[in-house]
């Protein structure tokens, strides 16, 4: 994604983030390490359930949106994560094989009124399924910086050991705003 801060994005703007295909290993694998009920590991015990199979954790669903995110819609450059979730459901079972496609819509964007150099943007994100099944549905808030702090920003990320091959490594990005919060102050009033 192009440079893109709050005020960028405007209400009712359409993002498509692309799609992914689920494996019957990752959910799996998945399960076995963080939500390990029967009938996301257990072919058998899955067939007697209202599943009638091995669903993926809705918590693994939740991360295959966010990887598409990051791949299609965040902007490493502006972005400096998110404040919270408003609600996240999972009206529909994902199950192997599933073919999901994501998109967001913008319900606002803002200027911060007690910290003006922060932006934030309101959207709504969803998961469907190859039979046009919603499967994930969240109501988010990200935060950017505003245009006047980015060359501020670039700067810290120019001179910092996360960049590789010009892209920011989303498990360092907290380190990242931390450092950056240290040298600018950013969210101080």
């Amino acid at each position: 994604m192009s440079i893109a801060y709050a005020e960028d994005f405007k209400s009712g703007d359409v993002f498509d983030i692309g799609s992914y295909k689920v494996t019957a290993k990752e959910i799996a694998e998945f399960a076995k390490k963080y939500d390990p009920f029967p009938f996301h590991i257990d072919e058998e015990a899955a067939k007697k359930t209202i599943f009638g199979g091995i669903i993926s954790s809705g918590w693994l669903t939740a991360l295959i949106w966010l990887r598409l995110m990051h791949k299609k819609f965040i902007c490493y450059e502006t972005t400096l994560g998110s404040p919270g979730h408003e609600e996240m459901l999972w009206p529909n079972p994902v199950h192997a094989e599933d073919k999901l496609t994501g998109q967001i819509e913008i319900i606002e964007s803002r200027v911060s009124k007690s910290k003006p150099n922060l932006g934030f943007v309101r959207y709504r994100a969803k998961l469907i399924n190859q039979k046009e099944k919603e499967v994930s549905f969240h109501s988010d808030w990200g935060m950017t910086v505003r245009p006047t702090e980015y060359k501020d920003f670039c700067s810290i990320l120019s001179g910092s050991e996360i960049i590789q091959d010009g892209a920011i490594i989303p498990d360092e990005i907290e380190e990242l705003v931390k450092q950056f919060d240290e040298n600018k102050n950013l969210f101080s009033d």
